[in-house]
């Protein structure tokens, strides 16, 4: 299968990109090596909070969301990175055993004025728990080769 160029994602374009669910000894894991705050990894001090028991580290959910980024839609493309996040929130509390989906939106499209094998794609990433809450989003622009060049 050949793989997705700049001229082949369209604006408006929307991929489920399906979902996963938070495992409590992941979330743990994760927030004890890179995000070691009380309420992701002490029960007892996060059961006393506004939260009442550990939550995912935002940097978890982004990651686990990226995770399916990559293998349900940029592993099929010409994808070169991306300059970054524009913006990122994360809106709701993941808690263990929460199911988020999740899903890319293609908003954008700019064809680079210096390089003419590339376009930028900016879409927006976002994700839901089980009742529907959105706990992360995210808007980016992507670089992306083409197959023409004009």
């Amino acid at each position: 299968m050949a793989l997705r160029c700049y001229e082949d994602i369209q604006v408006g374009e929307v991929h489920d990109l399906g979902s996963y669910e938070a495992d409590r000894a992941e979330l743990l894991a994760f927030a004890e090596r890179y995000d070691p705050q009380p309420i992701h990894i002490d029960p007892d001090v996060a059961a006393e909070t506004m939260y009442g028991g550990i939550i995912a580290s935002g940097w978890h959910t982004a990651s686990s969301c990226m995770r399916l980024l990559v293998d349900e839609f940029l592993s099929e493309t010409e994808t070169l990175g991306s300059f970054g996040l524009d913006e990122l929130r994360w809106r709701t509390p993941v808690y263990p055993g929460d199911e988020i989906t999740v899903e890319v939106r293609i908003l954008e499209k700019t064809e680079s004025t210096s390089r003419a094998d590339r376009g930028y794609i900016t879409s927006e990433t976002e994700a839901k728990n089980q009742d529907g809450d959105e706990v992360v989003y995210w808007r980016a622009t992507n670089i992306f080769l083409r197959t023409t060049e004009d």
